[in-house]
């Protein structure tokens, strides 16, 4: 016959304040806002590091261009999301706009910003990873959805200026 285990009363005491106490979980909007410039230094990272975008001499403050403000399009969306939006309730983003212009004089080819946008992506799944053991799981997956179809729209908004802008 086994011996019962048997806890410490100090233990015990513990063990119940520890499943009293709530764990602070944060918002996707919430990581995304505090992670800002680590997510931006990761993407210039990833940037400059990717064959696909490299070839380019820029300076990390051009290649980063309009980034940061496409990510706190991002967040505001996100913000702004509820569990009834739909996905045309994508922002206009001037930034994106701003963004294909940008990328127009810089040399990138439609390919490029394709890419671009797809690195942006990558980067904020990355950032929320590194923050799991602080993540608010309950609308996870609707806040994915919604970073997935922003960034997208992003993408349609800044190839609508990079094309107009060669076409001016």
């Amino acid at each position: 016959m086994v011996a019962p285990v048997t806890v410490p009363i100090a233990n015990r005491a513990r063990l119940a304040d520890n499943k009293l106490q709530p764990t602070s979980r944060e918002s996707v909007a919430a990581i995304l806002k505090r992670c800002k410039t680590s997510l931006i230094a990761d993407w210039l990272t990833r940037a400059k590091s990717t064959c696909e975008l490299n070839h380019l001499q820029l300076s990390d403050e051009q290649r980063t261009g309009h980034v940061p403000k496409l990510v706190d399009d991002i967040v505001e969306r996100l913000g702004k999301t509820t569990l009834t939006s739909k996905d045309s309730d994508a922002i206009d983003s001037p930034a994106a706009v701003a963004h294909g212009k940008l990328r127009r004089t810089q040399g990138y080819t439609s390919a490029m910003l394709i890419y671009d946008s797809r690195l942006l992506q990558v980067t904020i799944f990355g950032t929320l990873h590194k923050n799991l053991t602080v993540l608010d799981f309950k609308l996870l997956l609707p806040d994915v959805m919604v970073i997935a179809d922003e960034v997208d729209a992003q993408l349609t908004q800044t190839m609508e200026s990079f094309t107009n802008a060669a076409a001016a």
